[in-house]
């Protein structure tokens, strides 16, 4: 059966689970900014929108420590807390779910694998869109996410109606008084839901034609230059990308017999990412790197299996957002759609 929870309830379970995980919920700042944090009741809200920074640090750290050596020991450093994500939207749920398909589709990142093992996922359907840029219906990532969560919660007024995934959500839900609900009448609803945002979220045309301008090789290549040269190399594009996973690996020494290997996030579009060992840089310019990075959004992970045929983008809209030269997917594919 699908259960209700009473909203007035809704800081009640969040506490209950406290006792169980590590809850990170949405949280407004002090100045008014919302951020994905450690539950706290006097700052936890239900009006947060998109969160600036996607969740995906909670499987894959800004930066992390992979292994430790001393002297002639080393110790792989594997670390995991048991979490619960609450408030997830569907854009961030498909974003793990592609970043969890890269990182073990060919063999296992032990280390996102085991924060993802240890983690519950909890999204909040979007009733609307969240930003003025957000085109989940486009990239059919929401604004209800269809697969991969754990729980998924709907408001409906009062009540929210919350929808079992998986094993984990109904652990989650185990030792927690909730009432049940007629499963015809809560799919109903669920689909009146369902259908009365995807309403209000217009498929962005611009976007459609971009992804196959891109597959038939028919994009004017001269806007990858006129974007390259307005381009400053922030990397900020990548960094609030819930589908971004490039990394660099760096090593660092204590002493002469202590020492440690670490990953930490980078970006394809700084041009040190693709520069050769022999100094050789298969992607030099700005352009190319460019061109690279919405290819890898609106094109290649379309044509293979890698992600199950899903967009590469999952148009949560932080690109457009974030930059300050304004250059995102969706400024890149209204571009390639004139």
């Amino acid at each position: 059966h699908m259960k209700t929870l009473a909203k007035n309830k809704l800081a009640d379970l969040l506490k209950n689970w406290t006792e169980k995980y590590q809850v990170l919920a949405p949280n407004r700042g002090p100045q008014g900014d919302c951020m994905f944090d450690t539950f706290r009741e006097d700052s936890f809200t239900l009006d947060y929108g998109i969160y600036p920074l996607p969740p995906k640090s909670v499987f894959f750290p800004q930066s992390e420590v992979i292994f430790e050596v001393e002297r002639n020991e080393y110790r792989e450093v594997v670390s995991a807390k048991k979490s619960l994500l609450f408030g997830l939207r569907s854009c961030d749920m498909m974003g793990i779910l592609q970043s969890a398909s890269f990182m073990t589709h060919d063999r296992k990142d032990v280390y996102f694998d085991a924060k993802r093992d240890a983690t519950t996922t909890v999204v909040m359907a979007c009733p609307g869109p969240q930003n003025e840029t957000c085109f989940c219906t486009t990239t059919r990532s929401g604004p209800v996410a269809l697969k991969g969560f754990d729980l998924q919660f709907y408001d409906e007024g009062d009540i929210f109606i919350i929808e079992i995934g998986s094993e984990k959500g109904k652990a989650a839900l185990s030792s927690v008084p909730l009432a049940d609900m007629d499963n015809g009448l809560a799919h109903e609803k669920i689909a009146t839901f369902r259908q009365k945002s995807i309403g209000k979220i217009p498929v962005r045309d611009s976007v459609i034609i971009a992804m196959n301008r891109l597959k038939d090789d028919a994009a004017d290549e001269n806007i990858w230059e006129r974007f390259g040269d307005k381009c400053i190399m922030c990397g900020g594009c990548a960094f609030v990308c819930p589908t971004c996973t490039c990394f660099n690996v760096y090593d660092q020494q204590s002493g002469l017999e202590k020492g440690l290997r670490a990953r930490a996030w980078d970006a394809y579009l700084l041009g040190g990412f693709t520069r050769e060992a022999s100094g050789h840089n298969p992607r030099p310019t700005q352009a190319s790197r460019l061109k690279r990075r919405h290819e890898h959004k609106l094109r290649y992970y379309n044509e293979t299996d890698i992600q199950g045929g899903l967009c590469g983008c999952t148009g949560c809209g932080r690109c457009s957002d974030r930059c300050p030269v304004h250059i995102g997917v969706l400024e890149i594919a209204a571009a390639l759609a004139e």
